[in-house]
């Protein structure tokens, strides 16, 4: 009957049915289940696919229950999955509940590089607004759009808006319920995760109540996962090779937003 239900609850909040999430977490779901649906590709969690799809009120529900927002599929957070499709309204609510907004991937693509890449204006304002960093240019989104050596010239207004943020230096505190600017040396950085950064002792308090204390520590992308990210695409190629490209275009299609467009 477990079993049932966490495909249940999957299911439900893959399409967006507030119901079906009830339904399934009351039959005894677990909030935070992945299914390996074949060897080389698992599913995200609830969370995940939800906020990956916009569902609002999905996401806030699941974080009320106590969903993880630092379970992954594959590299991306639910954070990465929600800014590469332009879901403002689930950021939010993603960082409101403690997500850490500077969280990377295996390229070490950040949230708000993703946002920017596609142009989702709206998600790269409030990223910003929330204490993204603009000047994380490292990551292989970043350089692809030439923002490392700030030699950029584009007519995309988020590529504008993460350079003119750059060039104040400012970085904004990252309890949500602030995000007071400030330069980095006047930032109390948290010496837990060193991924957050506080205008004042009582601004990281916050945001370690609301939920950072459930990411800190948890939110770095570790070797471990490297390791799999790896296993993953020789795995891939593998069965490309047995089974031919044609007949690998769905699990292709499925892996894509994870690990194609990195």
């Amino acid at each position: 009957m477990t079993e049932n239900s966490n495909t249940l609850l999957l299911h439900a909040a893959k399409n967006g049915s507030l119901e079906g999430v009830k339904a399934a977490l009351e039959a005894g779901a677990d909030i935070d289940y992945k299914q390996t649906d074949s060897d080389l590709q698992s599913t995200g969690t609830a969370l995940f696919s939800a906020s990956t799809a916009g569902h609002v009120d999905v996401v806030r529900l699941l974080l009320r229950q106590g969903a993880s927002v630092v379970e992954r599929m594959g590299s991306f957070a639910p954070l990465h999955g929600a800014a590469f499709e332009g879901r403002t309204a689930v950021v939010e609510l993603l960082v409101q509940h403690g997500a850490t907004v500077d969280i990377r991937d295996v390229m070490q693509n950040t949230p708000l590089m993703y946002a920017c890449g596609n142009n989702h204006v709206d998600t790269v304002r409030r990223l910003i607004e929330l204490g993204a960093r603009p000047d994380l240019t490292d990551g292989f989104v970043a350089q692809r759009m030439g923002l490392k050596d700030r030699n950029v010239v584009d007519s995309d207004e988020s590529i504008k808006m993460v350079q003119e943020a750059a060039k104040t230096r400012l970085l904004r505190c990252c309890n949500p319920k602030c995000g007071k600017p400030g330069y980095r040396k006047t930032l109390k950085l948290c010496a837990g995760c060193k991924l957050t950064r506080y205008c004042s002792r009582d601004c990281q308090i916050q945001h370690w109540t609301v939920g950072h204390k459930k990411c800190c520590g948890h939110d770095v992308y570790s070797d471990e996962q490297a390791y799999s990210f790896r296993d993953w695409a020789s795995s891939l190629a593998n069965h490309i090779e047995e089974h031919g490209q044609e007949s690998s275009v769905q699990l292709l299609q499925r892996s894509a937003e994870t690990y194609i467009n990195l």
